[in-house]
């Protein structure tokens, strides 16, 4: 994808997606989406850590690039729709490196000695959880209320 400015037109920016893909493979890809949505789920509630951050910055070196590259994605899914297989799929995240839950699915925040604990949910490994929550479906979860 070049760097200028102009606007290209949804065929040339097509034209990309393919040759990335063709470039780095759907295994890759998918795999660099799941990290990339993992560290979107953490940078929207302030916890991505010096680790998830290096990792993020060394696989997305250009953030005008990315900005544009997400934008892109973003009219690609409104000029073309999406499959729902896609749809579930792009709802998959990952982290690459120490999650702040420690595979606990729940982040915990300590104020002092004597005071009580905090607890949420982690935004990546708890999706399930979160989902049913807002719904209203607890009932659907293993052991009910997280």
């Amino acid at each position: 994808m070049p760097a200028n400015r102009r606007r290209q037109s949804p065929e040339q920016v097509r034209d990309w997606i393919v040759q990335g893909v063709e470039r780095l493979g759907l295994e890759e890809i998918g795999r660099r989406a799941a990290f990339r949505r993992g560290y979107r789920l953490l940078e929207m509630s302030g916890l991505v850590t010096a680790q998830i951050a290096q990792r993020h910055e060394q696989r997305f070196p250009v953030a005008r690039r990315l900005a544009v590259a997400d934008q892109q994605s973003g009219n690609n899914v409104l000029w073309f729709g999406m499959s729902e297989q896609t749809r579930r799929r792009n709802g998959e995240a990952a982290v690459d490196g120490d999650c702040p839950c420690r595979g606990t699915r729940q982040i915990r925040a300590v104020y002092g000695e004597g005071q009580d604990q905090l607890a949420m949910l982690c935004p990546v490994h708890a999706q399930a959880s979160i989902r049913a929550q807002r719904e209203g479906n607890w009932q659907e979860l293993p052991g009910g209320r997280a």
